[in-house]
Parts: structure tokens; C-alpha cells; sequence
């Protein structure tokens, strides 16, 4: 019966896959342009002295990582498609856990269907995420329980018109789908509505933006929707040609069906520094419906070094998180374009830990600090991050802080170290 149960289930995944890029596929099937396809593959030895991550009666493990991976990358007129898929197979000699496949998938297309006004937007993901808030390590290699793979599906069309050199209006539509590997009460939709009116060209000296969205959650396990409404100004303006204050006001509404519904007041006032066209530095406090909010982002880059460090803090959901993710980004750290996002680019290091399992929203502290060095055949790294989820029952609240450094080296055009 297992064996049955797990082939069905090697399917079912199979054919998440195959739709997901049939659909990717769409906007392209009446196009005609140049394919950029980059197959890769790494293989990782893993050691670990304490798989289970206990305190007592730590198990050693040897975990061997095998990831095949294929980049995909049309760009055409009014088509394009970015396609990067790296499934992860994972051996533990030891038996701490069962051998297991992590698929990892980010892909996206768009295509211009009335020229400088109508467009479509269309995506898929496919990750992890911890089922409880047990101690495990970021990336779900050890640790006590086993995560869970999800996948995401989305489309977004949008309209968008120009008045002269004055402002420029951004009407959205988004709906997208989050499902999880084994049946659980929190595979959900969304959709999403969109209005944003902001500043054209006219000034440099100021930048204005006013947006309005409504979003509904439906939850397979809940008879009630998350609705939530942010009506939102924001207004910049540029004091010398180094400094620059911003200032934001609005309202939002959090109608939840777990926890209790959160609304009130935005406001924050912030300083943006920028000494030299490489250095950025802003900061900034205010209020928002679930407490204080407060913001820190600097970025210097040099010929081949960029650091970075943000501080936020901000009111999501795991369904956010699982949403938004960074998986194989196609323009590097100084602003390049990369030809194979899987391999040249790889999903950072994770230094945060992945979200609980959940339908709940909750309060998010995150800290995230990097450094990277890049030359034309080395690569190191180093990164640091902490993040603090405040849930309404305080037993599930969650702390993660790790550092993680890499270094790789390319020892010829088709084997990097």
C-alpha cells in the first residue's frame, strides 16, 4: 500500500510540474524568439553531528545532495518567460530520517497584450515549510520533524495608462493558489484588487504614490474568509542631493478568521541618506493597525563587493511568506543579468528559518545582513539574519538566527568548487 501511496504521489507531483509550466507556456505558444536552456547539476557531502538537533543523545549523519537543474530564459518582444526548476534528492546514510526529493521551482512569464496599456503576469513556485514550530534548520536538512513541500500558482493581469509626464494608474487583478503536498486546512486562493495612482517624470525632486487594495483569503479548512483592505499615501521629497524625508499615512483592516481582527492608523515619517550614487541608507519609525513600525536599509557597492542589512517589521501570514519567495533570482547582487539562475544564482542561503504551518497572522521582527564578494571566477559570501514571529498564542511563537558563509570557485567553464 505504501508503495502505491508513493508512486501516486510521485505523479500527482509530476503533474503539478508539467501544468504548471504548460500554462507558464501560454503567452508564448504564438511567439517566435531566441531559447536560452542551461542544464546543471551540483552534488553536496553533508555532515552533521547532531541530525535531530537535541540536546541529548545527538545522532551523527551523512547526507549526500544530489540537484539536477534546468534554466529556461525567453525574452521576446511582448513575451517572456523565466523558467528555473532544481529538484534536490537527499541521502541519509544513517537512517535519521527517510530519503526524500525537495523540488525547487521558480518560474515566470508575462506578456503584453495591448501595447503600453494591458499586460499578464503568470508564476509558480515550489518550496518547503515547516509543519510546527519544532527546531529545525532552515533549509529542512535536520532537525526533528520533516517539512512540507508546497506549491503556488498565480496570474495577474493589469491596466495600466499614463497622464503626460503627471502621474501614472495601475489597475491590478491577481488570484493565486497555495497547495500543499498532503491534504491540510490551510491550502487556500486568493484574489486580489489593485489601484494605484503615483508620480511621473515631471519631478525628480518628489515622488508621490496613493494605492488602494482588497484582498480575500479562502482557507479550505475555515467556513469564513481573511478580508483585508490598506488604503495607503506615501510622499517623498528630496531636501539636498544627499538627504531626502519620506512620509506615509493610511488605514488598514484586517478581517481574521483565526485571531482577532486587527485595524487603525498608518503613519511613519523616515530619512533617506545617499552620500554617493553606490551608498543608500534610509530610516524610519511610524504606527501601523498592529503596533509600532519601524525600518532600517543600507546598501554600499563596490567594484566587486555589495553589503547589505534591512531591519523591518511587519504583519504576514505563512501564506505571505510561502507567496513571496526568493528562489534562483535572475539578476545577481550588482544589478547583472544572469544567464542560468539556477546554477550562476542559486537560492540564497537561508538564514531565517521558514514559517509554521498555518492560517494565522502574525507580527514579524526580521534582521537580514550580508556581504558578498564576486569576482570573475570566485564567489564568497557570508550571511546573517534573525527573525522573530509573535503569534497570537504565545506557545507558537517563534525565534531563528543563524550565520551561514560560502565560497565556491570556477575551476572551468562547466565545474564550479
Amino acid at each position: 500500500m505504501s508503495c502505491v501511496k508513493n508512486h501516486w504521489h510521485e505523479r500527482k507531483q509530476a503533474i503539478r510540474m508539467l501544468g504548471m509550466f504548460s500554462i507558464l507556456s501560454l503567452p508564448l505558444a504564438a511567439q517566435s524568439g531566441e531559447w536560452i536552456v542551461s542544464p546543471s547539476i551540483t552534488l553536496d557531502e553533508i555532515y552533521t553531528d547532531n541530525a535531530l538537533l537535541t540536546n541529548d543523545d545527538k545522532e551523527s549523519e551523512y547526507v549526500t545532495r544530489v540537484k539536477p537543474g534546468i534554466s529556461i530564459l525567453r525574452e521576446g518582444a511582448r513575451t517572456n518567460l523565466d523558467f528555473n526548476y532544481s529538484p534536490e534528492y537527499r541521502y541519509y546514510k544513517e537512517e535519521t530520517r527517510d530519503n526524500e526529493t525537495v523540488h525547487q521551482l521558480r518560474a515566470n512569464a508575462d506578456a503584453e497584450l495591448m501595447e503600453n496599456h494591458l499586460y499578464l503576469d503568470l508564476w509558480a513556485t515550489a518550496d518547503q515549510t515547516r509543519i510546527a514550530n519544532s527546531r529545525n534548520s532552515p533549509d529542512g536538512l535536520t532537525g526533528p520533524t520533516e517539512n512540507l513541500d508546497y506549491y503556488t500558482m498565480g496570474a495577474s493581469p493589469y491596466y495600466t495608462t499614463r497622464f503626460g509626464n503627471t502621474s501614472v494608474l495601475e489597475a491590478r487583478y491577481s488570484t493565486d493558489k497555495v497547495d500543499y503536498e498532503e491534504d491540510t486546512e490551510v491550502d487556500s486562493t486568493s484574489q486580489k484588487y489593485n489601484l494605484i495612482l503615483g508620480s511621473g517624470t515631471y519631478s525628480t525632486a518628489q515622488a508621490w504614490e496613493l494605492s488602494a487594495s482588497h484582498t480575500r483569503e479562502d482557507f479550505s479548512g475555515t467556513a469564513e474568509d481573511n478580508k483585508i483592505s490598506i488604503f495607503r499615501g506615501e510622499f517623498l521629497q528630496q531636501i539636498t542631493r544627499r538627504w531626502a524625508v519620506a512620509f506615509a499615512a493610511g488605514y488598514e483592516d484586517y478581517y481574521l478568521v483565526i485571531g482577532e481582527d486587527v485595524d487603525g492608523e498608518i503613519w511613519s515619517v523616515g530619512l533617506v541618506f545617499t552620500p554617493t550614487s553606490r551608498t543608500r541608507f534610509a530610516i524610519g519609525g511610524g504606527e501601523r493597525a498592529f503596533g509600532d513600525d519601524y525600518y532600517v536599509d543600507f546598501e554600499h557597492e563596490a567594484s566587486r563587493s555589495v553589503w547589505r542589512a534591512t531591519y523591518k517589521r511587519d504583519y504576514i501570514s505563512a501564506r505571505d511568506e510561502a507567496t513571496h519567495t526568493s528562489l534562483f533570482q535572475r539578476q545577481d547582487a550588482f544589478g547583472n543579468v544572469v544567464r542560468d539562475a539556477v546554477l550562476d544564482n542559486p537560492p540564497p542561503v537561508r538564514v531565517t528559518g521558514v514559517s509554521t504551518l498555518s492560517a494565522e497572522y502574525y507580527e514579524v521582527d526580521r534582521v537580514d545582513v550580508s556581504y558578498l564578494f564576486s569576482a570573475q571566477r570566485t564567489r564568497f559570501e557570508v550571511r546573517g539574519g534573525y527573525i522573530k514571529r509573535d503569534y497570537v498564542v504565545d506557545t507558537q511563537d517563534t525565534e531563528d538566527s543563524t550565520a551561514a558563509i560560502s565560497f565556491s570557485r570556477l575551476i572551468s567553464r562547466k565545474i564550479t568548487g
